[in-house]
């Protein structure tokens, strides 16, 4: 449409107006239709209205234009009258050196003679080459400069002169949208309204590597703006919140915390009465009440509610479907708000804050937002009280919010190791939960596990942290512990014991054990979402010990079922069940079923930041994905897997995403999840700390009969090979250190370097590898 404009060289249309929600893409618009025009020899001005631009009379038009006067001489103006030429002057300073004076009109007489002036020299303007003018941003832009654009429309010039502006229709002034309006009413503009992307345009958008669930909450988020798709990709603000910002959080790519300019322009010409209530804004909770944000800012309620209409007037904040509450227009916005304010200030917002809430009795995670950056006093019992209470009711739906509660609170507390246990065991919990699994191991250090704890809770999650890191030996060993020690009455915690130790088993590579375990799975005293997992992973055990008949399918369905009629809310504290689930399906073809589990599992999962389990979900549906020959899409999954294992911390998960990696490049490899041993520790260890190297002192005596090596084998020195061999035949860790003379720990050493050179994750994969290839005996 606007090239059409361009082409056309009668008068036409002498007004094209862009109109738009924020972001939306109209300065891009402007600034390839200014590439158009310099490809049709138009002469183009372009500006943007705001900063000092504002409050200067007739500012747009003196930015836009000052430059491109300035070389021409006095042909420009010869003929002028000297009190034309002394307004002009006024407006545009490159004329100053034509005029004997210099001011501003100062009377409607005046100004519409300087109007006049400003149109006859558009006109010659116009008449040396066809003038293309662009103001963007016009809802900014001085009152002088809107009324001068209204006399323009309604007296044309008689050149080639092309008005052209862009403007945010929430944000227009009142005399602006009566001229577009009447403008657009009577055929003297061209209007083109932006509206926001189709989801398909959006996804083009979208950066590489996101989950589905993922891509519809960015999608969503981004309202179907592509400029707030960028803010929000930036910020990382489209996970689902209500707390107030982190600005550590905040960092952009280069590693500074500041908000983009673009986010910053939002703010400028604000009073200090709005920017006061917008930084209160930005720490309340959505959608906020103005009685709290008077408490927060410091001010009476009517200096609220006038602060809060002027950011309405900015569009910076929206009033929600009731109109009785508001909230930020979108999140970045609110974060930058909240960036703004001074770290002290928002130390005494937060505290005035809690103040209200709690003399409201408000719920506890509503104060906690507040009182766990608030200034806290170790006496103020009912305030530890209430960040216990928070932490515990968000441990599913936030659980770093919930670790960050709970530190606070322990923070606060008597030093009372024993006294505090339970507040330790919820904390190593949560970190586990957010992935901070080094963290989480090191809290559980902190909190042994109780011998009485008929919960389990205390065994089973530091067993589950340990399966997560591949030291699987010690979590099937912690386990059984557990079992032995469990009384006869507690069946519901001998049974979740008993699911975990399957599994472990089951990723260790040695089912078999699950014939010790003897749980039922149709006790229907359970809750169902354990019945499932009780049943997807004794279907599987069953089949992995060869049993043909275990891994049937009416089980695997039952328990489809079972979970299928479980609610979001029921099911975050399982999503273990949907991942065993989602496996058994897989083994059974159930390709489709296996990929709305696993897919339901990782929206819950990235949702509320369960980061412990994402890359188990994520590559086993890069595994399941590439089954059914979505091979883009399985090495998308494989390249996230591998960022959350990073993430957590997991050398054992990162090289299970490097194994699907493996078979998407080598298509032949298996299609089975990649296994643990059971004997050995992390499948990468760390090398010693001391000096020598125990692998490479080992290597001058080895004079034992070697293995011929043959293909990825050829890659492994005579003693990597050896104990390559050892490993294949089954032989433990303390077993090859005693048949080599070697340390258990260079045997670990030893073992490390083979998996690095050969892309492996664990000893069932290399003593498959040893039988594919070697053909070896010692």
């Amino acid at each position: 449409m606007l090239a059409r404009i361009l082409e056309q060289n009668d008068p036409g249309v002498r007004l094209v107006e862009v109109s738009g929600d924020p972001w939306i893409g109209k300065s891009l618009l402007l600034d390839v239709l200014g590439d158009l025009a310099r490809g049709q020899n138009w002469e183009v001005a372009l500006t943007a209205a705001g900063s000092l631009l504002e409050v200067l009379p007739f500012g747009v038009f003196a930015d836009a234009l000052d430059d491109l006067l300035t070389p021409y001489g006095d042909a420009l103006v010869d003929g002028f009258p000297p009190h034309h030429m002394a307004w002009l002057a006024g407006i545009f300073p490159t004329l100053a050196r034509h005029a004997h004076d210099v001011v501003l009109p100062g009377n409607p007489s005046e100004m519409n003679h300087a109007f006049h002036a400003v149109r006859s020299l558009l006109d010659n303007l116009g008449s040396r080459h066809r003038l293309l003018l662009i103001i963007d941003d016009m809802h900014w832009a001085d009152e002088e400069s809107v009324l001068l654009l209204d006399y323009l429309v309604r007296h044309p010039t008689t050149s080639r002169v092309l008005l052209v502006v862009a403007h945010r229709p929430r944000q227009d002034q009142h005399n602006l949208r009566i001229l577009l309006d009447e403008a657009a009413a009577t055929g003297r503009s061209a209007r083109i309204e932006l509206r926001p992307l189709a989801d398909e345009d959006l996804v083009e958008l979208l950066p590489d590597g996101l989950i589905p669930s993922q891509q519809h909450r960015l999608r969503t988020a981004s309202e179907g703006s592509p400029g707030l798709l960028r803010a929000l990709r930036r910020l990382d603000q489209w996970a689902e919140e209500d707390e107030p910002p982190d600005p550590a959080r905040l960092a952009g790519p280069s590693g500074s915390a500041e908000p983009p300019i673009s986010l910053l322009r939002e703010f400028r010409g604000l009073s200090p009465l709005g920017r006061t209530v917008a930084h209160s804004a930005a720490l309340v909770q959505e959608p906020f009440d103005t009685a709290l944000l008077a408490q927060a800012a410091q001010v009476t309620e009517a200096e609220a509610t006038a602060g809060v209409d002027e950011l309405v007037r900015q569009d910076i904040l929206r009033p929600d479907e009731t109109r009785r509450t508001f909230r930020f227009r979108n999140r970045p916005l609110r974060s930058t708000a909240y960036q703004m304010a001074g770290a002290a200030w928002r130390l005494g917002a937060h505290t005035r804050a809690a103040a209200v809430l709690r003399g409201r009795a408000s719920p506890p995670p509503q104060i906690a937002r507040h009182l766990g950056r608030s200034v806290l006093d170790s006496q103020d019992t009912a305030g530890i009280r209430i960040l216990e209470e928070a932490a515990s009711a968000t441990l599913w739906e936030r659980p770093d919010q919930s670790a960050s509660w709970m530190r606070a609170a322990l923070d606060l507390l008597p030093h009372r190791p024993d006294g505090s246990r339970q507040q330790h065991l919820h904390l190593a919990i949560a970190l586990a939960l957010s992935g901070k699994l080094t963290e989480s191991l090191a809290a559980f250090d902190r909190t042994p596990p109780d011998e009485m704890d008929t919960s389990g809770d205390a065994w089973l999650w530091r067993a589950q942290v340990l399966r997560l890191l591949g030291r699987h030996a010690e979590s099937a060993e912690l386990l059984e512990k557990a079992i032995a020690n469990l009384p006869p009455d507690a069946h519901e915690t001998r049974a979740r014991t008993a699911g975990a130790l399957l599994a472990t088993m089951l990723e260790a590579g040695q089912p078999q054990l699950s014939l010790t375990i003897g749980t039922s799975v149709d006790d229907t005293g359970f809750r169902p979402a354990l019945r499932a997992l009780l049943s997807a992973l004794q279907s599987l055990a069953s089949a992995a010990d060869g049993d043909t008949h275990g891994l049937t399918a009416d089980r695997v369905v039952a328990a489809a079922k079972l979970i299928d009629k479980l609610p979001d809310e029921t099911l975050r504290p399982s999503l273990d069940t949907l991942y065993w689930l989602g496996r058994a399906e897989h083994a059974l073809g159930q390709d489709t079923a296996a990929l709305g589990h696993l897919d339901r599992a990782l929206g819950l999962a990235t949702r509320h930041r369960l980061h412990y389990i994402v890359p188990q979900l994520t590559t086993l549906t890069g595994h399941v994905l590439l089954g059914v020959g979505e091979t883009a899409a399985a090495e998308r999954r494989a390249d996230y897997a591998r960022q959350a294992a990073d993430r957590i911390g997991s050398a054992f998960q990162a090289c299970q995403a490097r194994a699907l990696h493996g078979r998407i490049d080598h298509p032949g490899a298996s299609g089975t999840p990649v296994v643990a041993d059971r004997t050995g520790q992390d499948p990468l260890p760390r090398a010693q700390e001391s000096g020598a190297d125990p692998v490479a002192e080992a290597e001058t005596g080895a004079g034992e009969r070697l293995p011929e090596a043959t293909t990825e084998l050829q890659r492994l020195s005579g003693r990597e090979r050896q104990i390559s061999v050892l490993v294949s035949n089954g032989r433990t860790n303390q077993q090859i250190a005693r048949t080599l003379e070697l340390s258990p720990k260079t045997v670990e050493t030893y073992l490390a370097r083979i998996f690095k050179k050969l892309d492996l994750c664990s000893r069932a994969q290399l003593a498959a590898l040893v039988g594919r290839e070697g053909h070896m005996a010692l």
